[in-house]
């Protein structure tokens, strides 16, 4: 019995340090392979992404959506509806952008500002992503926590996000620190940084249900109440009509959502199986026409996920915990109209709490888990290129990979419950 624990300790070690070599070996492969190619997208984590103009994805639309309210209009009938502008955001994220203008830079100053900050949000998930493997195994030495800083570094969401500027990577950076304040079992603060995200990320107010049904009330009333405030303040100053015209916006979303091959989605894979939509071409101003089928299947697929990530978890028994919270946040996603695949960042902390159980993972799952991790991890050219009918199902590796994480995570997430390895 006195062997059995370096032996594990040893099984973690060479798992981890193998799964970051097998990933930093498939980014050189696909930057080698295809990097050196002008006609095809460098896929690779370390490569080019197709960006917005001068990389501020975010910055780019909401700028559009404060000039609008400057000038006086109605924000979205003037700018979604009538110029077919992609700013899908809610009027509380114009706060964002309202901050960053006091800096008074324009241009290319505006532009290595919002990256600047947004490359230090990067940094910041992957500092989160190494402490909170150390809070699952106190004990992990030096070469277990590198491997994780590693898989952060190359870790395809995370990078997309600040190659485009996108604001995701500090959504992301906000879950992170919400779901280890919750493993410190501080509700209350937990909630209240969850409640930041849904300046940007409305639909994250579902967590309202699942800390009721939980019966977590200083998580509950902190969130309500922290979006409560924001939204009183939103009010105020972008006035109750834009409110109520965001509604129609996300009714809109959920009718047609994205055929582009990046949507990670059920609606963008059904879309793309149906050949409704351009799955290729990145549009401005275009979304696939409404097709009732897609809406249909696509909303009784969310549902069924809703569903699931909020009593799945009671059912077997660890609702509550550290994997209870993280399951959800990552059905959040895949149950979205459009979900880009910056928006899988969500998923490396549950990849990371897998990864703290690795010496208890059987070989079967270990590798299932490591081909999702790889999957999610690069851009892999080959299948991306295949976009039309049912052939078209290779592309979403990333939305099928994150389905595989959350199943992972539920069949798993009894036994370590059952050890106290998680909380």
């Amino acid at each position: 019995m006195g062997k059995q624990i370096p032996e594990n300790e040893r099984s973690v070690k060479l798992r981890l340090s193998s799964l970051a070599g097998a990933a930093i070996a498939a980014a050189l492969l696909l930057l080698l392979w295809y990097g050196r190619n002008p006609d095809t997208v460098t896929l690779s984590i370390v490569g080019n992404a197709i960006v917005s103009p001068a990389g501020t994805d975010s910055t780019y639309y909401m700028q559009m959506g404060e000039s609008a309210f400057r000038s006086g209009h109605r924000i979205y009938p003037e700018l979604f509806f009538t110029d077919h502008q992609k700013f899908i955001y809610p009027p509380t994220s114009l706060f964002l952008i309202e901050g960053l203008n006091l800096f008074g830079a324009h241009g290319l100053s505006s532009e290595l500002v919002w990256k600047g900050f947004l490359l230090l949000a990067w940094a910041g998930c992957i500092v989160l992503g190494v402490l909170f493997y150390r809070m699952q195994r106190p004990h992990a030495r030096l070469v277990e926590l590198a491997a994780v800083a590693v898989l952060g570094v190359l870790f395809l969401p995370f990078a997309e996000a600040w190659l485009r500027g996108q604001v995701q990577i500090l959504l992301t950076l906000l879950w992170e620190f919400s779901a280890l304040l919750w493993v410190l079992r501080k509700r209350g603060s937990a909630g209240f940084v969850l409640a930041l995200t849904c300046m940007f990320k409305p639909q994250l107010a579902i967590f309202l249900l699942w800390g009721v049904l939980r019966r977590e009330w200083r998580f509950t009333t902190t969130f309500v109440v922290t979006c409560g405030v924001l939204l009183a303040c939103s009010i105020a100053r972008f006035g109750v009509q834009n409110h109520l015209d965001y509604l129609p916006v996300l009714g809109y979303l959920s009718h047609h959502g994205e055929a582009l091959w990046a949507n990670q989605s059920m609606n963008g894979l059904l879309n793309r199986l149906l050949r409704n939509g351009d799955p290729v071409s990145w549009s401005y101003t275009v979304y696939p026409p409404y097709k009732p089928l897609v809406y249909v299947v696509s909303t009784c697929f969310s549902a069924l996920l809703l569903i699931a990530g909020l009593f799945l978890p009671t059912f077997l028994g660890w609702a509550g915990t550290i994997a209870d919270f993280l399951l959800f946040g990552c059905v959040a996603v895949l149950m979205s109209p459009i979900a880009w695949e910056h928006h899988y960042g969500y998923f490396f902390f549950p990849v990371v709490l897998l990864l703290a159980a690795a010496n208890r993972l059987p070989r079967n799952a270990w590798l299932l888990l490591c081909a999702c991790v790889l999957g999610i991890a690069n851009r892999w050219p080959p299948l991306d290129h295949r976009q039309q009918g049912v052939v078209s199902l290779a592309g979403d590796y990333l939305f099928f990979a994150g389905i595989v994480v959350c199943c992972l995570l539920c069949v798993y997430a009894s036994q370590l419950f059952r050890e106290n390895q998680i909380t």
